[in-house]
């Protein structure tokens, strides 16, 4: 059995112990369009920001998390570590994060012939890899449906 997605995109939710320093970066550093919040009551406020077909919610919950994710790297540990989001003026956003004193643990190189990348890092430590396609021959390639 297979899901039937009724969205072409994945959504990908992240926690945040400081609300605003996360709408900063993902609103004002990185752009991304605030698609529209939400208060759940007692629970928290989901603030969801427009990613191309996706969306990424950011929670701020009312109460703080127990735990805080590793700060070592996106290999440091198991589970969801990073976030990919392909761009097309990757030095003008790395220039931003990095004026606006967020990390950016690796700096734009050549992942391979036609392709550059960065990891930068917002407040909480999230990893967000900034990948840009620089040869007109690279395709962005979807998937093909059930292979």
């Amino acid at each position: 059995m297979a899901v039937k997605l009724q969205k072409a995109a994945l959504d990908a939710g992240i926690v945040t112990i400081d609300g605003e320093r996360a709408a900063h970066f993902y609103g004002e550093v990185l752009g991304l369009p605030l698609a529209g919040e939400v208060r759940l009551p007692d629970i928290g406020l989901i603030r969801r920001y427009a990613a191309g077909d996706s969306t990424l919610r950011v929670f701020v919950p009312d109460t703080r998390p127990q735990r805080e994710s590793s700060r070592d790297g996106m290999a440091s540990q198991t589970g969801i570590r990073y976030l990919t989001l392909t761009i097309s003026n990757l030095d003008e956003t790395v220039a931003a994060v990095t004026a606006a004193g967020y990390k950016v643990p690796v700096a734009i190189r050549d992942l391979r012939p036609g392709v550059r990348v960065a990891q930068v890092e917002d407040a909480d430590g999230n990893a967000i890899e900034l990948m840009e396609y620089t040869s007109a021959s690279l395709q962005l390639r979807r998937p093909v449906p059930g292979v």
